[in-house]
């Protein structure tokens, strides 16, 4: 504070010394001529240096001195001398700037200036000191301040036009001083609070009390007042009250005033009632009677502008009276909303054609600066519009600004019509050229516009170049530059022009178009500021739901505000610009009229206004289109909602549209850069179709408008989306965007080098200018429809249903045309996939019309729907949702089910693409689909006959992809699904290799199955999967999906195809028996009565009704299954029944497995021994089929059933104790084993053998060799218990034995089957395994227990009888006539015996086991009892007596040493039981002599050498009666001993016939070796004269000897008789080798007699052995060498006889 006070204070010493040099000059000046002035500064000055002294309250001091301070200088202004005036009067000026005066100081002023003004002197020193006393202080108040206006007033009024400039400047200055001083006073007065109650809006009965009293005013309010109404009172032409005076003033001037008061100090007039009085009662009427004289003009015409005297001075009154209209409406309308209403008629009315156009102009420009105000409209509306009884001043409003667009157009049309060929122009308009002229006849148009429109681009610095609207041969200019929220009023605003200007008609329709845009901000606003307006949502153009649609948030009456102010405006607004963008030449014009439809179009969807929606909507369509294209199309789109009014202004555009097309200019030409084909619609005529169209530029633009309207304002478009988009699809078409993945569209048009010219095919041509728009366009499109995620579920369904609307349209269409229109089905598909966040909105009817696409008969709309379905439910489920997808059951169930649906659609392409898509969901979201698996698995499964190969492998692709990667994820419960999918590829026919991979599967299932035992408490719920008939009572979860398994197997194992049955039955029984443990005995029981055995019949039924002969079209059929390759198949293989037989095979094999591994589990089964007997039953009805590999299998089958595995040490005898109820189990098995070996081996029913390989009637060798290996196996389970007790059971398998080794083989077979000497046949082999089985265990039972067995003697006697089939094979039991049909030649030239099988082998072997049995088993009671010894001798004999003649040599070599160790045995046992063995001895020694002098004779092509070896075994035979029963001769009977020593003694001299001597020539020798031990043995027991020795054995040793010898004498004598008489010719050789013999006996018999004990031989004897002597001497003459050697050999041993005896001496 401090510093500025000392600051002031220099100032004001500043001021009197400046003062102090003044009044000095002044004094200086005034000495002369003026004493008193001189005196008067002086005192002055004498003031001011006292005053300079003062250091406190100076500026106070001076200020109440200013009276006298002023004195000199008042006094110096009286002089009327220049020089002193001036100077006094800046002296003033000074002290007036440092504010030195007061009120009476400033009336002194006054006074001096006003007598100054009246001399005319120095009248700017006035002006600047008026200003100084105005804008410096406050104190020049009521008449001074009235002085002050009066003096300069007069002064604008001086014939200097710089006084009148600044004068007229000095009064719009006191003018704002003085308002100002109201503020500063109503604002130091009245609080805040006050100011604004009295701000705006006061009722009418306020309005009423308006008085004009002033007593209330304060102080520089009533100045105001006073100034206010005299202005109002000088305007109208009478005389002023508080400005007295003055009685001179121009209107212009005043209006002025009042302009800037009513512009500037509003607020006044709101405040205080006595300046609402003057605006009511003074301004008002004052307005209304400066128009009138307008009427003299109403006669005008539109087209001329008035030059006249009168309209030079009429125009500045009038554009000033439409200024101060403009202000009162603005800043008055709620005090004078009559008044305002008389306003706005007024500017209406100018508006009309016949006014001038200078008025029209003013009036337009008028318009414009109330519009661009957005409250005024709304006012306007709430008090006019929307009151009863009251003109319609914002609807007439904006119908006049568009009649006034109309009407310049349509006199265009008119003159354009009335216009001759001399091209006249009209006067207001520069001249056009003929249409058709070049471009530069266009820029001389150009030219010659701006001759007479330079004052308004000069008044604006706008270029008139720029053509905004083009019409014929009218040129519109841009005149001013549109500028948002501004009003650029070239002519109103210009206060310079007072005289009237040359206006072209064209500029109030520039200005008009400005209106009109600044009307759509307006309603815009209005109704956005009511809350509607809301932030963009980030990164789009789009108002979230709420945003677009607060209309809750509104009352009634604001809602029903906004609709009236839109239904007041709609209609001329949509007019007009439909009218402009038709003939807009300027792309930013375009641009912002298409703005307008766009706002428009929001702003009636959000107030629900849909039928003014639709219209703009319509208008927006329709400009977006070619012109002649769309009017088909407007008939066909027209809403039931919508107004006679609005159909009938559509028609009437769409028509002006269609002529004005045809007829257009240069200008209105616009740029072609699209020539495409129409779309095809449903009563399109195929030349229509073909017809080019083009596209325009503005086309394009207004595309894309529409686009951008859809796409900021898709929430509110409602039923509108359904014209939007077909307007849409028509564009793409005429484009050539074809959809691409995920329905994004793109161009496959051509580029044309030139301009676009009509098409000659249906692909789209592209100006190179057009091409930059494709990708925009392209990507506005694909952001229209992803962007419909921010729109409202209300909004999203339009959308949708105008979506499915426009495809049926399209779906009605493709059934005619080859060539679709996808684009519906491609943005449905971008819109589902945009809102999948939402997808339970949408999803049912987007989907069920996209499975109506999918059955469409166009294979492009099929494809499309298709694709859109598929991959949707691709990404809806590959979609994160904010609660897991496949945790809500529902929503999965609704996405997949569609998908689903397609499995109905029989078209190949739609399951094609659904298994595609079905395998990608199983790839990106297998493991997560938990409840949707069985949709998807229904889906995989949907194959049927009708599919082709291509997509079974697709379905067959996402099975495997299933069960090897996501099996574990599948909810347990809907495995049973799962194996009835996998089933089904089974049964399918179009691939053989997927049916077999599908088995597989299967098998890995079981696996799984297997290891989810631990987890059937999650399987519940499986039988909700499961069909009726599928669920059992009393099974677990987890035993029901085994039984769908084993069924479904089972079902494949019937198949047609023998490799599924073949794969299926594998892997059925495979599975039964690896898992089978998991199932309980309910589970089994239902396995093998409802699976197994039905399974069974089944394929046993379809074997025996199979064809037997090949068939051409099944060998196609598996040809075809196997890749269209032809199969080349195996002759056993090569018929329906040989294929069926396999089948047959395997079944039995597996359900006999499946009995035998699981008999253990089985067993405890109630209706086991039933299943036990059906299952023989039907192995022993397959043993006996006819079919010789059914037959086979069933006896392995068989074999696998009985064959319990043992440990290699058990025995049957050790096995454990059977219950009675598996003794007649076994007693079953044993019963079938017997019936299958008599069934097999009987003669056939034919009586007719065949042998053929392939129709043979009788078993294979093989079958036979099976059946015996049964054997073994089968009756160690009953050989404890019943076998070995009852005989019959032998006695039956021994025949059968017997009976089956006679069956004939086959004939091809013979050659690999006839054994060798040492080799048995299979089925020999096992015949002797089976005998030798019964040996060996009947042994181990024999040492268990000492009790006889009745089963021996029978055991041997079969054995034995088996023994002889070495000498005569079987016979096959056929007794009638007997056939073999043979097929190998080598059997029809060879052997005729009923068998050609070599039994050699078997019979020795079982000849060997069978003395081998009986070396265990001699002192048995029943092998002594029943003769078995005996039994063997017998058998025995026959291969011994034959020797030679056996059918080989082997046998009776292997009898007779079998003969040896039986006896062995057997005599020791005989001895002691004599009695058993009475009958033996007989046989026993006929057994040793057909032996030992056996009728038949060697062959001829013996070797010496096996001669030799031959006499060694008889030599055998000798020792053997020598060492076993010569010993025991006194305890065995005599008849047998006599029998053997006759034996003996003719074995000693033996002698052949002649026929059977050996040939000597031949090097053949007689048995020496064993004549030479018959003697021995002879002589053993003849010459010891033992003490025990009886004289029964004397006498017959010396019977034999006396036989012996007599018979060689007669042979001596007989020999050399009959050489005498054959004189020299020799003897035969068996004679003479007869001869050799009986010399050679007599040689051994001397030699023995010789060894023999001394007295042991009788005298008799020797006495004949001497008698013979004489009979050698006769044969000595022999000619014979060998008998002359052999003589004297014998001579030689008679040498020790020729000396007696030391006893006989």
């Amino acid at each position: 504070m401090a510093n500025t006070s000392s600051d002031s204070h220099s100032i004001l010493q500043k001021l009197i010394n400046n003062l102090s040099s003044d009044l000095r000059q002044l004094s200086t000046e005034t000495k002369k001529k003026y004493p008193p002035i001189k005196e008067a500064a002086e005192a002055c000055n004498m003031k001011l240096r006292e005053y300079s002294t003062m250091k406190d309250n100076l500026s106070i001091v001076m200020r109440d001195a200013s009276v006298d301070l002023l004195q000199p200088f008042v006094l110096g202004c009286d002089t009327k001398q220049v020089k002193i005036v001036q100077l006094c009067l800046t002296s003033i000026q000074k002290l007036l700037q440092h504010h030195i005066v007061n009120q009476a100081s400033a009336a002194i002023i006054v006074n001096v200036l006003s007598a100054l003004c009246e001399l005319q002197t120095e009248e700017l020193k006035i002006l600047q000191t008026v200003l100084l006393l105005v804008n410096t202080t406050s104190v020049v108040v009521h008449s001074t301040l009235a002085t002050l206006f009066v003096i300069t007033f007069r002064l604008c009024f001086s014939k200097d036009p710089t006084i009148v400039n600044t004068s007229t400047a000095a009064v719009r200055q006191l003018v704002t001083a003085v308002y100002d001083r109201v503020i500063e006073e109503d604002a130091q007065n009245i609080p805040a609070g006050d100011q604004v109650t009295q701000d705006s809006d006061l009722s009418k009965p306020q309005q009423q009390q308006l008085s004009s009293n002033i007593d209330s005013l304060r102080p520089y309010a009533r100045d105001a007042y006073l100034l206010f109404q005299d202005l109002c009172y000088l305007i109208n032409g009478d005389q002023p009250i508080w400005l007295i005076g003055l009685t001179e003033i121009t209107r212009t001037l005043i209006l002025e005033l009042i302009e800037t008061i009513l512009t500037h100090y509003a607020s006044i007039f709101h405040c205080h009632n006595e300046f609402r009085y003057l605006l009511k009662e003074r301004v008002s009427p004052l307005v209304i009677k400066l128009f009138s004289p307008g009427s003299k003009h109403s006669n005008s015409s539109s087209g001329q502008n008035s030059n006249t005297t009168y309209d030079s001075a009429y125009f500045p009154l009038i554009a000033r009276l439409l200024r101060v209209v403009c202000i009162l409406i603005r800043f008055y309308f709620t005090l004078l909303i009559t008044e305002c209403e008389i306003f706005l008629s007024l500017l209406i009315k100018l508006l009309e054609p016949d006014k001038p156009v200078w008025q029209r102009s003013l009036a337009i420009e008028c318009i414009h600066k109330i519009i661009i105000h957005q409250n005024l409209i709304k006012l306007f509306c709430l008090s006019y519009d929307m009151q009863p009884h009251s003109s319609k001043i914002l609807r007439d409003l904006t119908n006049a600004i568009s009649s006034y667009v109309q009407s310049y157009f349509n006199s265009a049309a008119i003159s354009s019509n009335s216009t001759t060929t001399s091209g006249q122009t009209n006067t207001t308009n520069v001249a056009i050229s003929d249409k058709k002229s070049s471009s530069a006849s266009t820029t001389s148009k150009l030219d010659s516009t701006s001759t007479y429109s330079s004052n308004v681009s000069n008044g604006t610095g706008g270029s008139s170049n720029t053509i905004l609207f083009a019409y014929r041969n009218l040129l519109v200019p841009q005149y001013v530059t549109y500028t948002q929220g501004q009003a650029k009023a070239v002519y109103v605003e210009n206060w310079e022009k007072f005289d009237c200007p040359l206006i072209p008609d064209s500029y109030g329709i520039v200005v008009a178009y400005a209106c009109m845009l600044e009307l759509v901000r307006a309603v815009q606003s209005i109704i956005e500021g009511t809350g509607m307006r809301g932030d963009s949502i980030a990164g789009t153009q789009l108002r979230t739901s709420v945003q677009l649609r607060p209309l809750e948030s509104l009352t009634e009456n604001e809602k029903h505000e906004c609709i009236e102010v839109v239904n007041c405006t709609w209609s001329s607004v949509l007019v007009t610009f439909t009218l402009l963008y038709d003939v807009c030449y300027d792309d930013t014009s375009c641009e912002l009229l298409l703005r307008g439809f766009q706002t428009y179009i929001s702003l009636c969807g959000m107030l629900g206004m849909n039928v003014q929606r639709d219209a703009f909507v319509t208008c927006l369509c329709k400009t977006a289109l070619p012109p002649q294209y769309n009017i088909h199309l407007l008939g066909k789109q027209q809403n039931n909602e919508q107004q006679q009014q609005q159909q009938s202004l559509l028609q009437k555009l769409t028509t002006r549209s269609s002529v004005d097309s045809s007829t257009g200019g240069d200008y209105e030409r616009q740029q072609v850069v699209i020539v495409g084909t129409p779309l095809p619609l449903l009563n399109s005529s195929p030349a229509m179709n073909q017809t080019a169209v083009m596209l325009t530029s503005k086309n394009i633009h207004c595309m894309r408008t529409l686009l951008s309207v859809a796409h900021c304002y898709g929430s509110i478009l409602g039923t509108s989306w359904h014209l939007i988009l077909t307007t849409l699809q028509h564009l793409v078409w005429i484009i050539g965007f074809k959809p691409s993945t995920g329905g994004t569209l793109k161009h496959v048009g051509t580029l044309a080098n030139t301009d676009a010219t009509p098409m000659t095919n249906s692909a789209a041509v592209v100006t190179t200018a057009a091409m930059a728009d494709l990708p925009i366009l392209s990507s506005m499109l694909s952001r229209l429809f992803e962007s419909s995620v921010y729109l409202d579920d209300v909004a999203l369904h339009h959308l949708i249903d105008a979506l499915i609307r426009l495809s049926i349209e399209s779906m009605e269409v493709a059934i005619i045309v080859r060539e679709p229109s996808l684009f519906a089905i491609a943005k449905i598909l971008e819109t589902g996939r945009a809102n999948l966040n939402r997808i339970d909105v949408w999803w049912k009817p987007i989907s069920s019309h996209l499975l109506d696409v999918c059955q469409h008969t166009n294979p492009r709309m099929r494809e499309w729907g298709t694709e859109a379905i598929t991959l949707l439910v691709r990404n809806a489920l590959e979609y994160k949702y904010e609660q897991n997808l496949f945790d809500n059951e529902r929503l999965l169930h609704m996405i997949i089910i569609s998908l689903h649906e397609l499995s109905l659609i029989q078209h190949f392409d739609v399951r094609q693409k659904q298994l595609e898509a079905t395998l990608s969901i199983l790839t990106n979201n297998g493991p997560t689909l938990q409840t949707g698996w069985p949709i998807i698995l229904n889906i995989i499964g949907s194959i049927t006959r009708e599919h082709n190969d291509s997509l079974i492998r697709q379905a067959q692709q996402c099975l495997q992809l299933v069960v090897t990667d996501f099996l574990s994820t599948i909810p347990i419960c809907y495995l049973g699904i799962l194996i009835k999918v996998v089933a089904k590829f089974g049964f399918q026919e179009q691939d053989l290799n997927i049916a077999l991979s599908a088995i597989g599967l299967l098998w890995n299932m079981t696996d799984y199955l297997f290891r989810m035992k631990e987890q059937e408490h999650q399987l519940k719920n499986v039988n909700d999967y499961l069909d009726p008939n599928e669920i059992y009572d009393n099974l677990t979860a987890i035993e029901e999906l085994w039984m769908i398994l084993y069924r479904k197997l089972s079902e494949l194992t019937i198949d047609q195809r023998p490799a599924i049955r073949k794969s299926a039955s594998s892997t059925l029984f495979t599975m039964i028996t690896s898992h089978g443990q998991l199932l309980s005995t309910g589970a089994w029981s239902i396995l093998i009565w409802q699976v197994l055995f039905p399974l069974f019949e089944q394929v046993e039924q379809f074997f025996y009704t199979a064809s037997k002969e090949r068939e051409q079209l099944q060998q196609q059929q598996l040809s075809k299954s196997s890749g269209g390759q032809e199969i080349l198949m195996h002759h056993s293989r090569d018929t329906p029944e040989k294929q069926w037989a396999e089948t047959y095979v395997m079944i039995l094999a597996g359900v006999t497995r499946t009995v035998q591994v699981k008999k253990d589990f089985l067993a405890k089964l109630d209706d086991f021994p039933r299943v036990w007997n059906v299952l023989l039953t039907n192995i022993e009805k397959s043993a006996l089929a006819k079919n010789p590999e059914i037959a086979l299998a069933a006896l392995k089958s068989f074999n696998d059933l009985v064959n319990v595995p043992t440990t290699p040490s058990s025995s049957p005898s050790t096995k454990k104790i059977l219950t009675p109820r598996d003794q007649q189990l076994w007693q079953q098995a044993w019963q079938v084993w017997l019936n299958i070996g008599n069934g097999c081996s009987r003669c056939p029913p034919e009586r007719i053998i065949i042998i053929d390989r392939y129709d043979s009637n009788i078993p294979s060798q093989n079958f036979l060799t099976f059946y015996i290996d049964i054997f073994p196996n089968l009756i160690s389970h009953i050989w404890s218990s019943d076998f070995i007790l009852n005989d019959k059971h032998f006695e039956q398998f021994s025949i059968i034995i017997e009976r089956v080794l006679a069956v004939p083989i086959h004939s091809d077979m013979a050659l690999f089957l006839i054994p060798t000497d040492v080799n048995l046949t299979l089925l020999q082999e096992s015949a002797y395994k089976a005998m030798e089985f019964v040996c060996k265990n009947l042994k181990l039972e024999l040492t268990k227990s000492a009790n006889p067995s009745a089963l021996l003697p029978i055991v041997f006697k079969r054995l034995l009888v088996l023994v002889l089939y070495a000498i005569n094979p079987p016979i096959f039991d056929c007794t009638e006539q007997i056939k073999k049909i043979t097929t190998n030649k080598q059997q029809q030239n060879g052997k005729g015996n009923d068998s050609s099988v070599n039994f050699v082998p078997f019979g020795e072997k079982i000849l060997r086991m069978t003395i081998s049995l009986y070396e265990d088993v001699t002192d048995n009671p029943a092998v002594i009892e029943n003769g078995t010894l005996q039994t063997i001798i017998q058998t025995l004999q026959i291969p011994l007596s034959m020797k030679y003649n056996c059918p080989s040599s082997s046998t009776w070599k292997l009898a007779i040493e079998c003969f040896f160790r039986a006896l062995k045995v057997g005599l020791i046992v005989a001895r002691k039981h004599r009695n058993a063995f009475e009958s033996m001895w007989t046989e026993l020694a006929k057994t040793f002599d057909d032996f030992l002098f056996s009728k038949s004779v060697p062959p001829t092509d013996i070797a010496i050498e096996e001669l030799q070896r031959d006499e060694a075994i008889d030599c055998q035979a000798i020792e053997l009666i020598r060492d076993d029963i010569l010993p025991y001769a006194n305890v065995l009977p005599e008849p047998f001993i006599t029998k053997i020593l006759n034996i003996l003694n003719r074995g000693s001299i033996y002698s052949c016939a002649t026929d059977n001597f050996i040939d000597i020539d031949s090097a053949r020798r007689l048995r020496e070796e064993f004549s030479k031990i018959c003697f021995e043995t002879l002589l053993k027991y003849s010459f010891i004269n033992e003490p025990s020795s009886t004289n029964e054995n004397v006498v017959i040793t010396r019977l034999a000897l006396s036989s012996m010898l007599n018979r060689c004498k007669e042979i001596l004598q007989k020999y050399a008789h009959d050489e005498r008489l054959h004189g020299k010719c020799p003897l035969p050789r068996p004679r003479t080798a007869e001869m050799i013999s009986v010399l050679k006996a007599l040689g051994t018999l001397i030699g023995a007699l010789k060894r023999a004990p001394k007295d042991s031989v009788d005298i008799n004897i020797w006495h004949q052995l001497i008698a013979l002597y004489p009979c050698l001497v006769e044969c000595t003459t022999s000619p014979s060498q060998q008998i002359c050697n052999a003589i004297k050999d014998t001579l030689h041993q008679y040498f020790s006889l020729l000396t007696p005896p030391p006893s006989i001496r």
